[in-house]
């Protein structure tokens, strides 16, 4: 005797769900896509890894200016202050992510086009640079950055199948890696005659391949006129909250005792690394290694940053993430001290 199940039975059988196993068949294009959006946001983060390199490198800058310098990244600091905004106001008929993801695009173009038409008079090939105005713009631009943060990761939790949403972090961590590798290192690299001459040209020539404003200015472009994929699903379905309710969910999640470790342990965390990793290639660079050769090891640093999230994502998106996280500080804090 066989039975038969009802439509209303089959259909009250979710689709997928958290609990089931991760499987990215039928979700490779979601996939692909957010590592896509993860690189643009990487590369926009990537110039503000580059010029206290690229300033060091002129001698004309001190150790203060580079602490002026270092403000530029606060936005990524500050982000959920201002992200319950960006989750309750949209355009309907835009989409809830769109509604913000397609104009802060064209604001971050416009920006690298106005920053690529002055930066020969605000970074001279031989006097001191014009600081402020160089901050001012990164910061802009690292400001709208961290708004596109906000809106690719939460878009990430729709774009993505539910049981497949622990993905979500391998995209981040391989997109921004490789964004950050395009914004920091190519600029630098591919405007080196020394290097051009030895790795990239068969015959030697002047000049690198491109200059800083080539570089702005192809950026600023691609960021204008690209794709801006609207076949991608939305989650407009979701219920609409106002701003306050917003700020009201995210007081009650800073209220959860595990979160609070968790805030506590992310707020702490890069305290003892800050100093050696933020001053250790200006220091080298002030005792005559070239800025080329160390972008040359940090390519192979980089590479691994794009890799090693693919291999470590199964110890991540099990019922425990941040256990990997918390094994691996410790080793992290013992080899800087040595």
């Amino acid at each position: 005797m066989t039975t038969h199940k009802t439509n209303e039975e089959i259909s009250e059988k979710p689709k997928d769900s958290f609990l089931d196993k991760p499987n990215l068949k039928g979700d490779w294009l979601n996939f692909y896509f957010l590592i896509l959006l993860y690189t643009f946001q990487g590369t926009t983060s990537g110039l503000s890894y580059a010029f206290p390199i690229i300033l060091q490198n002129t001698k004309f800058v001190t150790y203060n200016d580079q602490a002026i310098l270092s403000f530029v990244l606060w936005p990524f600091s500050f982000k959920l202050l201002w992200a319950p905004i960006v989750d309750a106001l949209y355009l309907r008929w835009i989409g809830r992510r769109k509604s913000w993801y397609i104009p802060i695009q064209l604001l971050i173009g416009i920006l690298f086009l106005i920053f690529a038409d002055n930066i020969d008079n605000w970074l001279p090939v031989s006097g001191k640079p014009n600081l402020n105005m160089i901050v001012c713009v990164l910061f802009l631009i690292n400001f709208l950055a961290a708004t596109q943060d906000i809106v690719v990761d939460s878009w990430a939790l729709s774009l993505l199948k539910k049981n497949n949403v622990s993905y979500s972090s391998t995209c981040n961590s391989t997109g921004i890696a490789f964004g950050l590798y395009i914004g920091s290192v190519c600029p630098i690299l591919l405007s080196s005659e020394y290097f051009c001459n030895k790795y990239l040209r068969f015959t030697p020539d002047e000049g690198g391949i491109l200059t800083i404003r080539s570089f702005l200015l192809f950026w600023g472009i691609v960021f204008l006129f690209k794709e801006r994929n609207s076949e991608f699903k939305e989650d407009d379905d979701q219920i609409k909250i106002d701003i306050i309710q917003s700020y009201k969910m995210l007081w009650n999640i800073f209220k959860i005792k595990h979160m609070k470790l968790l805030l506590m342990a992310i707020l702490t965390s890069m305290i003892g690394l800050c100093t050696s990793e933020s001053v250790t290639n200006l220091k080298l660079i002030d005792a005559g290694v070239s800025k080329d050769d160390i972008m040359v090891i940090t390519t192979a640093m980089f590479i691994l940053k794009m890799c090693l999230p693919i291999f470590v994502t199964k110890y991540t998106t099990g019922p425990k993430p941040i256990s990997l996280y918390l094994k691996m500080m410790p080793i992290r804090y013992r080899k800087r001290t040595f």
